[in-house]
């Protein structure tokens, strides 16, 4: 069951400080790292300067057990993106499985990789928070716009028995310079029960 506060956002379950050091294993590989929102908003706030730089954020850390694609509901994140040149300026989640090493692994280090983009015709406006979802009806619903992953990229052979080795929150290293994007939450939902995931990510 999902309770909310008094402003109709869904009570975080799990919480990451920027600073810490789950906060550098959530970013790891980040250019430039995360900071602080320069408008005081919650979240991690991304300004990238120049080149290739980009933000990975992996947000999953397996439990007692592995969790199968087939287990997952829904991915999403909570987010604003403050500036855009083009498509390659919006945030993006991917979803890597284990890899079994039989020779059908899509990737050196991963069996299958799920990619959930927005498709280009979607709206979206300047400096206000959205909930970016793999499904179009959402189970964890913040009170924001609805944006829904609708573009899917798979490679590999996406047996629904695969386990789960990261879920991450990307942007684009191909995205202009100046590219600005906020992500306060992440999250997950699985089937068949009440388990829900929303981490805050706090700087």
């Amino acid at each position: 069951m999902t309770t909310f506060n008094s402003d109709g956002i869904p009570i975080h379950n799990s919480k990451v400080l920027v600073s810490s050091a789950s906060g550098v294993a959530v970013y790891a590989g980040s250019l430039p790292v995360p900071v602080s929102d320069p408008n005081n908003r919650k979240g991690w706030y991304y300004a990238k300067t120049a080149g290739a730089e980009k933000f990975n954020y992996y947000y999953y850390g397996e439990g007692s057990r592995p969790i199968q694609l087939r287990e997952v509901k829904e991915y999403y994140f909570v987010g604003a993106v403050d500036t855009y040149a083009n498509h390659s300026s919006l945030p993006f989640l991917i979803v890597y499985t284990k890899p079994l090493g039989d020779g059908q692994d899509g990737g050196s280090w991963y069996r299958t990789r799920i990619i959930y983009y927005l498709p280009t015709s979607e709206l979206i406006q300047l400096g206000v928070k959205a909930q970016f979802s793999s499904v179009a009806n959402t189970g964890t619903r913040f009170p924001y716009a609805q944006k829904h992953l609708s573009t899917v990229l798979v490679t590999g052979p996406n047996n629904p028995a695969e386990e789960i080795l990261t879920m991450s929150v990307h942007s684009d290293s191909v995205a202009d310079n100046g590219t600005k994007i906020l992500i306060s939450h992440v999250g997950y939902e699985l089937h068949n029960r009440d388990e829900k995931v929303n981490i805050l990510l706090s700087a």
